[in-house]
């Protein structure tokens, strides 16, 4: 049967990067197909990404940007805070946070002024259940992270007696795979994810950012449970680049960090980041700093101080570290941004010690790089699990105690030694770190079949958008 035209959707992303850009990605996808797309956000959100779609737009992609008010004054916040990449503290996030519920009213008079076909949030906008039934406009649910985590934030709500003891490791009961947490998840973190699984209830089902073959056994546990479809995309940013067009890059200075990476041997150099909003206390990044000196391998250590004062910038480094690391040309020390994609995609690269943010998780799948995990916050005490105790393409070092917050280090410090272990048994060339490095490289050729023509993202896209077209009017 032929399709009565174009759908008209809309997207309401996080405002958060780790939330924005793969539902932006999403957005340009459906757009690439022929689409009418509006992503609805605040002024400082847009401009995040304006320059993303620009192209697209050009290109005859129907991508409009519906602007809203963002609640600056109301939450006492300074104008253009309207995103956690600019939160240095708990308080800033926290109102940003609330901004969240505070903006309900002008999203309703979006959809009311222009109703869409369907409409698109992100799962934290949990609101969104009881207006979209009120003007009863059909909605999926955008979940940033794997169906997972979705399954364990589920387990863990239905086996409080998991967690009597007062130390770990805790066991996770009614999971396809046997599965332990270190640490037990703080009170308020429980009581966040399970109003987000409330959020999903109504919707037509949940898109994530993963493929099928990484959440293995998971999705069909999860519609078991919830009898909820869903609907996988990922990873995103491999999607973009297999389907939308992108334009050649013309001028563009190559890092310092990969001219350093080309005198490197194959998979010597371990890579070291925690994204952009972990920030990691003195007496952590000391340790850190300790273990990779000591571990013998080459690395590249990503810090960002972003709430220190520039005087305290260095404190944390121990006596000697950078000048000693440049004499042996055996590491660097990278302040702020490094092109992550690009460093992770460098062959001299054979190792990612990470916080396990999605987003990161997916960009080392797509190079086929295996982790070291150590994760900072939230979900990321999930998906250590998912790449060490289910895929076993990476080496847990774990968490000293569960955070709920980026922004202030743990008082609990995760000890070099334990690092420095980690790290030989991913880069020493043994038995162990070969057949870890293996897998890593299973997934990432699974990664590129499935948003590949044919693959399970591509096909589960299809899909979706088939689901939808019924619900044009007719």
């Amino acid at each position: 049967m032929e399709s009565a035209g174009p759908l008209k959707i809309y997207f309401l992303p996080f405002f958060a990067q780790g939330h924005q850009i793969p539902l932006v990605q999403l957005a340009r996808l459906i757009a690439a197909r022929g689409h009418h797309v509006t992503i609805v956000t605040t002024p400082a959100n847009a401009q995040l990404f304006q320059k993303t779609i620009h192209d697209d737009i050009v290109s005859g992609h129907h991508i409009r940007v519906r602007l809203i008010k963002f609640p600056n004054t109301h939450l006492g916040l300074p104008e253009g805070v309207e995103n956690l990449v600019s939160a240095t503290t708990s308080a800033t996030a926290g109102k940003i946070h609330m901004a969240a519920h505070l903006i309900q009213s002008e999203v309703e008079a979006a959809l009311k002024e222009s109703p869409p076909d369907v409409f698109i949030p992100d799962i934290l906008f949990t609101w969104s259940k009881d207006l979209c039934k009120s003007l009863q406009i059909p909605r999926l649910v955008f979940n940033p992270i794997s169906i997972f985590d979705v399954c364990m934030i589920q387990a863990i709500k239905a086996h409080p007696e998991a967690f009597l003891s007062d130390s770990g490791p805790y066991q996770i009961p009614g999971l396809p795979h046997p599965l332990t947490l270190p640490v037990k998840p703080s009170p308020g973190f429980a009581a966040l994810t399970e109003s987000l699984l409330e959020g999903e209830e109504g919707s037509h089902g949940v898109i994530v950012n993963s493929f099928a073959e990484l959440d293995a056994e998971y999705t069909q546990h999860y519609e078991n449970l919830t009898g909820r479809k869903v609907w996988h995309v990922g990873p995103s940013s491999l999607m973009v680049e297999q389907s939308v067009k992108k334009p050649a890059i013309v001028n563009e200075t190559r890092h310092e960090s990969l001219t350093w990476l080309d005198s490197k041997e194959k998979d010597s150099v371990l890579y070291v980041c925690f994204g952009s909003l972990s920030l990691l206390s003195d007496k952590q990044l000391y340790e850190l700093a300790t273990a990779l000196d000591a571990s013998g391998h080459s690395f590249i250590l990503v810090v960002h101080r972003k709430n220190k004062e520039e005087e305290e910038e260095e404190k944390w480094l121990p006596e000697g570290f950078e000048e000693k690391i440049g004499k042996e040309k055996r590491g660097m020390l990278i302040r702020g941004w490094a092109p992550q994609p690009s460093i992770l995609s460098h062959p001299a690269v054979g190792g990612f010690l990470t916080h396990c943010g999605w987003n990161a998780v997916a960009e080392a799948i797509s190079a086929g790089v295996p982790m070291v995990t150590m994760p900072g916050f939230s979900d990321q005490y999930y998906n250590e699990k998912l790449i060490t105790e289910v895929h076993g393409f990476g080496v847990e070092v774990g968490a000293a105690e569960w955070s709920i917050s980026p922004y202030e280090g743990k008082k609990e410090v995760v000890s070099g030694e334990r690092i420095e272990e980690a790290v030989k048994r991913l880069m020493d060339k043994g038995e162990e770190g070969e057949k870890i490095r293996k897998k890593a490289r299973e997934m990432q050729e699974k990664a590129w079949r499935a948003v590949g023509e044919g693959g399970s993202s591509h096909n589960s896209l299809t899909a979706l958008l088939d689901h939808l077209k019924p619900l044009l009017p007719k």
